[in-house]
């Protein structure tokens, strides 16, 4: 498949669909204290999906959407945005404050196509983008990743859940110096980007492409590397069903010594 060129400001219109969802989003929450978890991110996410679809439609471009919240079109042909209107929902609902807005733009179906990506957190209101060739920013400061580190020495973050066996991770979590567990994938990536943490890992293979896919591009466009099913670097389709297994580091040596230390 051709790829479709993009147009000039994609970064803008995909920094107010975010804001639009935060803007959303905070409303929903100061005006329905009485809801039930459930009742409460459903309403979230629905709101915020409502209103990226808003904003794209607003903009008058045509764009195919891949969404965690359903997929659609505007107009016909153009570009692939994925949108993960929410990271973070459960976080979000229940007060704690790791939630982010994710959007990625991409000339093709695949990942290695995506030319933009942005994160929004939902909490702060702080902006991260990255323009494919012109590095990663948080805020108006240049992202670059923490310089090598012994697992000993390194904060690493990880996703682990019910249902899916510790013993691939055991030797990093009983080696790591520092283990965090944020709940919001595509944040821990950016804080790897931008040298928070030293380091992500999800090995459960269920990793959603939605979540991810505007954080790698800023992974890769500061610096850092990651393996994505198995692969350095690796390409994934751009679609809902997409999932992957996922170590980003900061660097070679850290990742080398990552998978030195899970199975």
């Amino acid at each position: 498949m051709e790829p479709v060129k993009l147009g000039t400001g994609w970064t803008q219109i995909l920094l107010e669909a975010a804001e639009n969802v935060r803007s959303g989003v905070r409303n929903s929450i100061l005006n329905r204290p009485s809801m039930g978890v459930q009742e409460l991110k459903d309403l979230l996410d629905a709101e915020a999906q409502q209103a990226i679809r808003k904003t794209l439609k607003d903009a008058g471009e045509p764009v195919h959407v891949i969404s965690e919240e359903g997929d659609y079109s505007i107009g016909e042909g153009g570009p692939y945005i994925v949108a993960d209107p929410i990271d973070g929902t459960t976080n979000l609902a229940k007060g704690i404050p790791l939630a982010v807005t994710s959007l990625a733009i991409s000339e093709t179906p695949l990942l290695s196509g995506v030319q933009i990506g942005i994160i929004l957190d939902l909490y702060t209101g702080e902006a991260y983008r990255a323009e494919i060739g012109r590095g990663s920013w948080r805020g108006g400061q240049r992202m670059a990743p923490s310089g090598p580190k012994l697992l000993k020495d390194a904060l690493v973050s990880m996703d682990i859940s019910k249902g899916h066996p510790l013993e691939p991770m055991k030797p990093l979590i009983q080696r790591a110096r520092y283990l965090r567990q944020y709940g919001c994938s595509a944040l821990s990536i950016c804080h790897v980007a931008s040298g928070i943490m030293d380091a992500h890992v999800d090995l459960r293979g269920g990793l959603r492409i939605t979540d991810a896919a505007a954080a790698l591009l800023m992974l890769k466009e500061a610096g850092g590397v990651y393996i994505l099913n198995g692969e350095m670097n690796g390409d994934i389709e751009l679609s809902r069903g997409s999932t992957m297994t996922l170590i980003a580091a900061s660097n070679p040596g850290t990742l080398e010594e990552i998978l030195n230390n899970v199975s």
